[in-house]
């Protein structure tokens, strides 16, 4: 690593040392000089002479674990005590920017994959740099001193400084260019099973952890945002004259996204909603429903599209088959109906501003707030709180809460909270986007896949983003992702895509493309073993070629006992192979039909993410995947009617409840040491296929639309 790459500050901050280093992405790694004007590093220790040890986090933490995992990378490095670590959110910089895009993100569980060396090897110069430091005092040399529970212990005198006390020598300290890291056969918290980290988890069982939704600062109102209820209408006019009349009613008045009113209090402004005339321009598309969408999309499915992946004599193939399998695939818009609702706090201070929000792209937020009020990025403050969830929403492409809150802060006095109601965000659209999707598989005699043909049908969740990078050859990134990408050695291949246009708008959703891939792929492979009259797992293993694959998906047969399962009336197994994000997860789900209802009541799942960094974390994602994905399976879905969506709240945008969450055993693989994968999505896009799956083993029906809410 170049010491430019590396080294980006280190300063004194009211009397603290502050370390980083200069993270490089690929659209920020030119030839960068150490600039002394930068204040912020990429990833950062504050130490102050009181000996309080503070992690700057670049990364926003919405309950995924990010905290945590990315200070045992700082760490393990620098001995320092786990309980003393505070954190603080970093504002945002340049020099926080993802590897992927030139912004801040927290998504694609990419933190701990991108961040984890640079972040541990912040740690490891610090810690070479108290050591001298301590040395240098005591006139020993370096191998006479070590690090223990942030402390400098002198080994032949056993005096000891904390770090706090040797804040001001560090000064003169010559920052290491590249420090080496910890095997990690020697790591004391790397490759553990590690807690939530107690500040953070103690701040939130107490209350005192601050979400966008508790920000209060002086003076502060509140804002309702009167939206459309038809996808693309337009405010013609509006009367506000009643609600005006009001007390406690300041202001009303037209945004891009609809009629601002600014109240003293949140609920006051909620209740003039009733007393506000506003006149739509519908549009055309108030004549669309589900029912026009479906006939669309079907008219669509039957076209040439653009050619995501062709490969061998797909034409061929089919003609000589023995026998060919077809099956349609259904997918509704998805919210993510995170438990926060959206909110931002902006104060905008002529000529400078500041806001207080929870969001996935923090200095995209920060500019777009800048560009309304007609002022410059740096003249923003943007504070990050904690993030009451976000499964992608606050990472909104088209900004929308954001800016909203800019937009009805602009010109006022006051700072103002624009919060959304839980109506706003199940209807306003950054959906997953709705997919109708077609496969069809060639087999030969002995039921072996000769090729795999399929068409795609939905919106782009990238095009006009910094991600269109993904897009290839006309396909969007949620339409191949999985899908051309798939894991089995088939030698025929016409796999195309079309993307339809549309006012709703769609972007990505836990796990981004797998949701409609793994479906249709673990889907339709059942069918073709059901066809062989091959056990299914059987059936994918003579198709896996990858070593790490076979033996995830070997793990999880021999973890559910898949060979010696009880067979009962009514209930059914299912199996479902789905590597995303860089890791690899199998799953076998046990259903049980009751009636007309069915109950999933176990779930076996293996995993190999390369490396466990924290294995705790690892079975704690797989968890909630499972079961935030169950909701997508069994109850979850966006209708429309009339160009309006159907849904609004919990009563009738269903998630999953306590009841349905299944019994789940898990298993990790380690199969190196030098490679990891996400972990934060990977097991949502198995439970899929594994459930319907399982109904297909349990009934004989094949189940290809979801959610699959009736088996009858």
């Amino acid at each position: 690593m170049e010491r430019r790459e590396f080294i980006k500050t280190t300063s004194f901050v009211s009397s603290a040392f502050v370390i980083g280093f200069y993270l490089p992405t690929k659209s920020k790694a030119s030839d960068i000089q150490t600039e002394a004007k930068i204040s912020e590093p990429n990833a950062f220790v504050r130490i102050d002479k009181e000996n309080k040890i503070t992690f700057l986090m670049g990364q926003a933490e919405m309950g995924q674990g990010t905290y945590t995992t990315l200070a045992m990378c700082i760490a393990e490095e620098l001995d320092v005590k786990w309980e003393d670590i505070e954190f603080e959110a970093a504002k945002p910089s340049e020099i926080y920017y993802h590897a992927w895009i030139p912004a801040m993100l927290t998504g694609g569980s990419s933190s701990i994959t991108v961040f984890n060396d640079r972040l541990r090897k912040v740690g490891a110069a610090l810690n070479i740099m108290l050591k001298q430091a301590a040395a240098k005092k005591w006139q020993v040399r370096k191998f006479n001193v070590k690090t223990e529970n942030s402390k400098v212990i002198n080994k032949i005198t056993k005096e000891s400084f904390n770090f706090g006390d040797l804040v001001e020598d560090l000064a003169s300290v010559k920052v290491p260019t590249d420090p080496k890291i910890k095997p990690l056969n020697e790591c004391k918290l790397i490759g553990k099973p590690t807690r939530r980290h107690p500040k953070e988890a103690w701040a939130k069982v107490t209350g005192e952890a601050e979400f966008g939704i508790d920000i209060r600062v002086p003076n502060m109102k509140y804002a309702v945002v009167i939206h459309p209820t038809i996808f693309g209408a337009k405010v013609k006019s509006f009367d506000a004259t009643s609600a005006l009349k009001k007390e406690g009613i300041l202001k009303v008045k037209q945004i891009s996204t609809g009629i601002a009113i600014i109240a003293e209090h949140w609920w006051t402004a909620k209740e003039a909603v009733n007393d506000i005339n506003v006149v739509w321009d519908e549009g055309a598309f108030k004549n669309v429903s589900s029912k026009t969408l479906d006939k669309d999309y079907s008219e669509l499915l039957n076209k040439n599209g653009n050619i995501m992946r062709k490969d061998g004599d797909s034409e061929k193939a089919f003609k000589e088959a023995a026998k060919v399998i077809e099956a349609e695939y259904n997918l509704p818009f998805l919210a993510h109906a995170a438990m926060e609702p959206l909110n931002a706090v902006v104060h905008d201070k002529n000529g400078s501003a500041e806001v207080w929000t929870g969001g996935q792209l923090q200095s995209i937020y920060r500019d777009v707030t800048a560009k309304v009020l007609g002022i410059e990025s740096k003249d923003v403050t943007y504070n990050n709180t904690y993030l009451g969830g976000g499964f992608g929403r606050r990472a909104a492409k088209n900004v929308d809460y954001i800016l909203d809150a800019a937009q009805v802060s602009k010109g006022e006095a006051w700072p103002i909270m624009t919060l959304w109601t839980r109506e706003d965000d199940i209807k306003m659209g950054n959906y997953r986007p709705l997919y109708k999707n077609k496969a069809k598989l060639a087999l030969d005699k002995e039921g072996k896949i000769t090729s795999f043909d399929a068409t795609v049908v939905g919106q782009s969740v990238v095009a006009g983003t910094p991600f269109s990078f993904l897009e290839k050859n006309g396909v969007d990134w949620a339409q191949w992702e999985g899908l051309s990408t798939h894991p089995y050695d088939i030698k025929n291949h016409n796999l195309q895509a079309i993307t339809p246009e549309s006012p709703i708008s769609v972007q990505w959703w836990r796990s981004v493309g797998h949701t409609q891939s793994g479906p249709m792929v673990e889907g339709i492979i059942d069918f073709a073993a059901k066809e062989a009259k091959i056990d299914p797992i059987e059936y994918r293993l003579d198709m896996l070629t990858d070593l790490r694959h076979i033996h995830v998906l070997e793990d999880v047969a021999k973890l559910a006992n898949w060979k010696n399962r009880k067979i009962e009336k009514n209930v059914g197994y299912g199996v479902s192979f789905v590597p995303s994000f860089g890791s690899i997860a199998a799953m076998i789900a046990k259903v049980r039909i009751i009636g007309n209802d069915y109950k999933v009541e176990k779930v076996w799942t293996t995993v190999d993410c390369g490396f466990a960094f924290n294995p705790l974390n690892v079975e704690n994602q797989m968890i909630s995947g499972i079961n935030f994905g169950l909701a997508a399976v069994k109850y979850s879905e966006i209708t429309l009617n009339e160009g309006m969506p159907q849904q609004s709240n919990f009563y009738d945008y269903e998630v999953s409840r306590i009841s349905d969450a299944p019994e789940i055993e898990i298993n990790i693989i380690n199969s190196s040491d030098t490679t990891l994968g996400g972990i934060g999505e990977v097991g949502t896009p198995p439970i899929f296929a594994a459930v319907a799956n399982a109904l297909f083993d349990a009934t004989g029906k094949k189940y290809t639309n979801y959610p699959i809410k009736n088996i009858g």
